[in-house]
């Protein structure tokens, strides 16, 4: 910068005292100032530092032993420019960045096939690892940091589709929510049976606070908090199939609420929903068209709990088929900490697939899944906006959609899409 600026210098001098032979002495004088300023603004000026830091990955303890994950990807991203940047973790499962100062979310996230224990039986599982520190502020060098990692059992079947809790307004603008829906998909290549499938709403929709289902340490709980009700697809076992690259919607009210005199020429098409959220004497009425899902209740209310501004929620499927005796038995339930709400806890191990849809609000969001379940989240406009949730397409085979599922909605999902409930995507 210094050699620079004694050039322009030497070439400025030259040509103002050319110049200044045919100008009147008093702008002369000004040239000389502006310059003088021009200079000082070049010469206090300095290109922004760069702080390195270094973050090294480790297993969970009960893989590998805890031990350091080596050559394995490690993404870091600035809060407030949006820039990412990756490097590979080295022999000592350290990675080593360079960037400008800020706050800085670091992120790791990658499969791995291993050998695990389930109900005491080895398998080789593929295992999807994620962990993350979020708001990390890199203001010096040297900054040190372990990222610890939480693992699941890949999931390759069933996956929320589509989630669509925003409802819209009538043609006179008034809000409506009746056509809500969540649609299910088989992202395999199998027959998959959605006999005993589950459905079920987080406590609590207020993603702006903390949760209060944290333990001393502020960690989420092992066991995940359901309100409002479960939904169950009946069934014997292999009752209902569904075929690879196929999928169901579950709907709030199965009408054709465009054309239906009780509905909303402003809404959709929901009469091609395979079950519906019936509660007896509840909000909505029985379309006799469409069946009903079973409907457990855990809390008061008159319909499924779909907040219109964003809707936490996970699939899963029950230890027993035995269903009274799971509904039944006080360890599946606590008190909510501090409130009253008495939901039903599922173990993160029942979990099939879950979503951070997480409510729209400057005040941030506060996460009500674990990394293992979802790393990331997602929102959507607010209220009545008629948008939903899409999972995005990773790659068609044969003509089968298989749709994206890193466990990371951030990434996995688009957001503030046309509902279309039914509609395969291919791109």
């Amino acid at each position: 910068m210094k050699i620079y600026i004694s050039n322009l210098i030497v070439s400025f001098n030259k040509s103002w005292i050319f110049l200044s032979r045919f100008l009147p002495l008093g702008e002369v004088r000004w040239g000389f100032f502006f310059f003088f300023l021009f200079f000082i603004s070049c010469e206090v000026y300095e290109t922004p530092g760069t702080y390195s830091f270094a973050v090294t990955a480790k297993y969970p303890a009960n893989i590998n032993n805890g031990e350091i994950i080596k050559n394995t990807e490690i993404l870091i991203r600035n809060i407030q420019t949006g820039r990412e940047f990756t490097q590979t973790t080295n022999e000592n499962g350290t990675a080593t960045f360079n960037v400008r100062g800020g706050n800085y979310d670091i992120v790791i996230s990658f499969s791995e096939k291993h050998e695990i224990e389930i109900e005491e039986y080895p398998t080789v599982k593929t295992l999807l690892f994620n962990g993350s520190l979020t708001g990390q502020v890199i203001l010096e060098d040297g900054n040190q940091f372990e990222l610890d990692t939480e693992y699941s059992i890949l999931n390759e079947g069933f996956v929320i589709k589509e989630l669509y809790t925003s409802g819209s307004r009538t043609q006179e603008g008034k809000a409506y929510g009746a056509a809500k829906f969540v649609e299910i998909y088989n992202n395999s290549d199998e027959v998959l049976y959605s006999d005993g499938l589950c459905f079920g709403v987080v406590h609590s929709t207020t993603t702006y606070r903390p949760t209060p289902w944290v333990d001393e340490n502020g960690d989420l709980l092992p066991r995940i908090p359901l309100w409002s009700f479960v939904a169950i697809v009946p069934g014997s076992g292999e009752e209902y199939p569904i075929q690879p690259g196929e999928s169901f919607v579950i709907a709030l009210s199965g009408l054709n609420h465009r054309d239906d005199p009780n509905g909303n020429p402003n809404s959709i098409d929901l009469s091609i929903a395979a079950w519906e959220f019936y509660v007896e004497d509840g909000k909505y009425i029985d379309v006799p068209a469409v069946p009903n899902i079973l409907m457990q209740r855990i809390t008061k209310g008159s319909a499924m709990v779909f907040d219109v501004r964003g809707q936490v929620c996970i699939l899963f499927r029950l230890p027993s088929v035995d269903l009274q005796a799971v509904f039944t038995n006080t360890d599946n339930f606590r008190v909510q900490p501090g409130g009253t709400f008495n939901c039903f806890m599922v173990p993160r191990g029942w979990v099939i697939d879950g979503v951070e849809n997480a409510r729209l609000d400057d005040r941030g969001v506060f996460k009500r899944l674990p990394n293992s379940i979802d790393i990331g989240f997602i929102q959507h406009r607010g209220s009545f906006e008629k948008v939903s949730i899409k999972r995005k397409v990773k790659e068609v085979i044969k003509g089968r959609t298989v749709y994206q599922d890193t466990n990371n909605s951030t990434n996995d999902f688009l957001t503030n899409q046309e509902p279309t409930p039914g509609v395969i995507a291919t791109n």
